[in-house]
């Protein structure tokens, strides 16, 4: 019995086996093969969208953040000057409160302010170590050779390599958490900063006229704690690539600025023990109102950062009394406290637009009935593209069916009066009997119109988006890799969906397919579903989907996605038009399976 019901058990399987790869077999022919004995064929249907560009007034930069694994993660935040060779040069700077490492700190009996040092962590990644022969100085100037370990790294989210000139700030100028007119979170925008006056700049604390990124490693030193009659040279550590300023007392210097900086800090912190200046993060925002790091071109060009906000620290180091050593001579301990980039973090954004561009763009000047020929996209304070879809109004007859063309399509109207708005392209397509096997954008790019001579200054991914809602589409979800989205790689994910730009043999990018096949099935087969506009912009990480509202003049939600807002490139794509070559127009490639019956 045992034995016959394990061959039933494997027959049934072998069965359901042969069932599936047959059925599989008539899933995919075309053309003329026969499924359940009706005839199908496979069918492309073209849809020409209304598209055109939206330039944003302003866009929100302060305390912008993405879900990764349900959790809240601040967007990276850019510093430095970007130079597109399109649309023009782009100035970041970030304004930023601070956040103690500790609240009410004790600095001990008789506290000394040692330094105070600044860093800023570049985005990098370790690439080789290697060990270094290296020849050190002892406190009696004799020399001894020692071997170290030596890091090699590359910098990540680095663009273009001039210098900038980068200046560090103590603002005055206070952040509010809340708007005192609605009680809710205060909300701060691309061009806010310029707008806060001179209490931004309020005490300069750093300048460098030339500031170019390294990829080196920092080297700092501590001289060696084994005693005066120690003849040891001093502890060196090597510490990724980042901007590091040491705030010290050094009388050789003109005008001795570190001095300056720790008298200042002195009075701010070590001077205001048990005050309530440093007692809660509400009265240390209002004491201590944040640091401005700005960034000004000195050329034509310059370089632009990635930075993770919450690595850039000021650490007060300081030294207090300690207990007696063995010998009962006293000693001093050695302490810190950190104040890290948190809480309220804004960006600044301005950007010189190209003057044709910028014309271009205004909307007066975008066709939104008819479409443009040029669709731009731009990260930042820039642009997006518009996308509205099977609204145009089609002919029908006298018992209101649908006159069809040549080819079996709808006959469109143009320049409809009210009594010919009557049914839609989207009525039409509602009305067939299809099955939807795919449907996709092809958006090809303008090289003429861009004229770039650097592709990797293209941007490799776009984003489709609800217009109304900024909500992803329900193709982002269904894409096959997005249970295995991999946070740290986001150029690779949801590739499907949100295809990759794809490039000719020369590496200038041609065109991004975008696929919405679920969106148009959903679309089709649920008459009360709402036909929404798209929008499609420029993404610097597909991964993040939150959206935010931009202000505009006309009081009407213009939604951003934050992704576009973190980046920093721009391109030109094909719209439709008479001055568009036909074979690169936008449209939307429909196929679908009918009956031939």
């Amino acid at each position: 019995m045992k034995l016959m019901n394990a061959l039933i058990r494997i027959t049934t399987i072998v069965v359901v086996i042969c069932t599936f790869l047959s059925c599989d077999d008539d899933f995919n022919s075309v053309g003329s093969e026969v499924i359940g004995g009706i005839n199908f064929e496979d069918r492309q249907y073209i849809a020409r969208p209304v598209a055109y560009s939206k330039k944003f007034d302003r866009v929100q930069t302060g305390n912008l953040t993405y879900t990764q694994n349900t959790q809240p993660i601040n967007h990276a935040r850019l510093l430095g000057v970007y130079n597109d060779p399109v649309y023009g040069q782009t100035t970041y700077g970030i304004l930023s409160q601070l956040i103690p490492s500790q609240f009410n700190p004790q600095f001990g009996n008789n506290p000394v302010l040692d330094s105070v040092v600044v860093s800023i962590p570049y985005i990098s990644t370790r690439t080789e170590t290697r060990q270094v022969d290296v020849t050190l100085t002892q406190p009696d100037g004799t020399t001894v050779d020692v071997t170290e370990n030596e890091t090699v790294y590359t910098l990540d989210s680095i663009y273009q390599s001039n210098p900038f000139k980068l200046s560090i700030y103590q603002s005055n100028y206070f952040l509010r958490d809340f708007d005192p007119a609605t009680n809710d979170r205060q909300i701060y925008y691309s061009n806010d900063i310029e707008s806060f006056g001179a209490a931004v700049e309020g005490t300069l604390l750093y300048s460098n006229d030339n500031f170019v990124p390294s990829a080196s490693e920092v080297i700092t030193t501590v001289p060696d704690d084994g005693g005066s009659d120690d003849n040891t040279a001093p502890d060196r550590t090597r510490i990724p690539p980042q901007l590091r300023v040491a705030f010290k007392d050094d009388p050789t210097v003109a005008g001795n600025p570190g001095k300056v900086v720790l008298d200042s800090f002195k009075a701010q912190f070590l001077d205001k023990e048990d005050g309530i200046e440093l007692s809660n993060q509400d009265n240390f925002n209002n004491f201590f109102r944040g640091i401005y790091l700005k960034a000004e071109a000195v050329s034509d060009s310059g370089n632009l950062l990635y930075l993770n906000s919450q690595g850039i620290t000021f650490t007060l180091h300081y030294t207090n009394d300690g207990a007696n050593d063995s010998d009962g001579n006293p000693t001093r301990d050695e302490e810190v406290l950190t104040l890290t980039f948190g809480g309220t973090i804004v960006n600044d954004i301005r950007t010189d637009f190209e003057p044709t561009i910028a014309e271009e763009l205004k909307s007066e000047n975008q066709d939104k009935v008819n479409g443009e020929e040029k669709l731009y996209l731009k990260g930042g304070d820039g642009s997006y593209a518009v996308l509205d879809l099977f609204n145009k109004y089609v002919e029908t007859d006298a018992d209101g069916d649908f006159v069809l063309d040549q080819d079996g399509g709808p006959v469109f109207i143009d320049n409809p009066t009210d009594a010919q708005k009557v049914k839609t392209e989207l009525d039409f397509l509602r009305s067939r009997d299809w099955l939807i096997n795919d449907a996709s954008f092809k958006f090809y790019i303008d090289q003429d119109a861009l004229n770039i001579n650097d592709p990797e200054l293209e941007p490799e991914r776009i984003y489709i988006f609800n217009l109304e809602t900024g909500a992803i589409i329900a193709d982002y979800t269904l894409d096959v890799t997005f249970r295995l989205v991999d946070f740290n790689t986001p150029l690779n994910s949801i590739p499907n969906h949100l295809g990759r730009i794809t490039r000719d043999s020369d590496d200038a990018g041609d065109f991004y397919r975008i696929r919405i096949t679920q969106h148009i099935i959903n679309l089709l087969n649920d008459n009360d579903l709402d036909n929404i506009k798209f929008g499609v912009c420029i993404s610097q990480n597909v991964n993040a989907v939150t959206s935010v509202v931009g202000d505009t003049a006309t009081n009407i939600d213009e939604i951003i996605p934050t992704s576009s807002i973190v980046s920093h490139e721009g391109t030109i794509l094909f719209g439709n038009g008479a001055g568009v070559p036909e074979a690169k127009s936008l449209k939307l490639d429909i196929f679908y399976t009918e009956s031939k019956n």
